[in-house]
């Protein structure tokens, strides 16, 4: 019997399993509020956009500056996720956190659909610093859109729908839905990660502690930002983990489709495995220092 490839079988089941988990938390009214105030996911997509790059760039050129003993390789994978869009993760995270979950789903949503313009530029620009990352590369436009509404729209929509043609049934069982399937994704995680054992662990001395640091670094620097333009404590943790949490198949697909540099593949999947620790952690954290749920019901008196 051939063994179960846990990336492929697994992973989007539960991924989609999960994300209606995320559906029925929201409700319709939630979305046309945040439309009525369009100022926060504007800064929250400019933060997002922004923040990680810049750290990135920073990060990689005082590595070269100070000739610091760090490898091509994981310099170029640092730069590589800097010019990914959001990933879909991000949202189980705001969910976890209690944050805004209404915008995490549009920064998810507009990232990736600004991702045919920003990754080819970014990688453009991380060329210039770094060679071994310099290539033309054009992110799939289809495949793109498949995984954004098979993982993302439709599933969300689904558990909406599901809320409002079922409230009775739902809505007192929102809790144990969303924790079987939140079980079952970390199980498909840990599944995949035990696949790739045999490339990751060899490589984790070395890239592990780079990894974490990035994902503390776009955690604190994404929430820092968030604050000193004036967003709510509440909306800065929402954009901070959106920043940090990047769709790593994008990453996956630059580096071995287009670099053909699987070296250059190693740290994005270490990164995932730091983001299950640290964005994991932080949105726990978050939730306990009793941040509200978001009232799915604007007020309107």
């Amino acid at each position: 019997m051939p063994d179960i490839n846990a990336q492929q079988v697994l992973l989007p089941p539960t991924v989609f399993a999960s994300m209606i988990g995320v559906g029925v938390e929201l409700q319709w009214q939630q979305f046309r509020a945040i439309a009525r105030t369009p100022r926060i996911p504007l800064l929250g997509t400019l933060i997002h956009t922004c923040v990680f790059p810049a750290l990135a760039v920073s990060l990689v050129s005082l590595v070269v500056l100070l000739k610091l003993p760090l490898s091509e390789p994981l310099l170029a994978g640092i730069l590589l996720i800097a010019a990914c869009p959001s990933g879909g993760f991000s949202n189980i995270l705001v969910l976890v956190a209690r944050a805004d979950l209404v915008l995490s789903v549009v920064l998810t949503t507009v990232s990736s659909l600004l991702s045919f313009f920003t990754v080819p530029l970014f990688v453009t620009l991380f060329g210039y610093l770094l060679p071994a990352i310099a290539g033309t590369v054009s992110v799939p436009i289809g495949e793109t859109l498949m995984q954004l509404l098979v993982l993302v729209v439709l599933p969300v929509g689904a558990g909406m729908l599901w809320r409002h043609r079922f409230p009775d049934f739902v809505i007192p069982r929102i809790g144990s839905i969303q924790k079987w399937t939140q079980v079952a994704l970390y199980a498909a995680i840990l599944s995949v990660l035990y696949q790739q054992s045999d490339t990751v662990l060899p490589a984790i001395p070395a890239t592990l502690p780079w990894a974490l640091g990035l994902c503390v670094a776009a955690l604190a620097t994404g929430f820092l930002v968030s604050r000193v333009v004036g967003l709510s404590s509440t909306d800065a943790a929402t954009i901070a983990i959106e920043g940090s949490i990047r769709n790593l198949a994008v990453a996956f697909l630059v580096a071995v489709n287009v670099l053909n540099r699987v070296d250059i593949a190693v740290l994005p999947t270490v990164y995932f495995g730091a983001v299950l620790i640290v964005g994991l952690g932080f949105a726990h954290l978050w939730r306990r220092r009793g941040s509200p749920r978001i009232d799915p019901t604007p007020n309107t008196s």
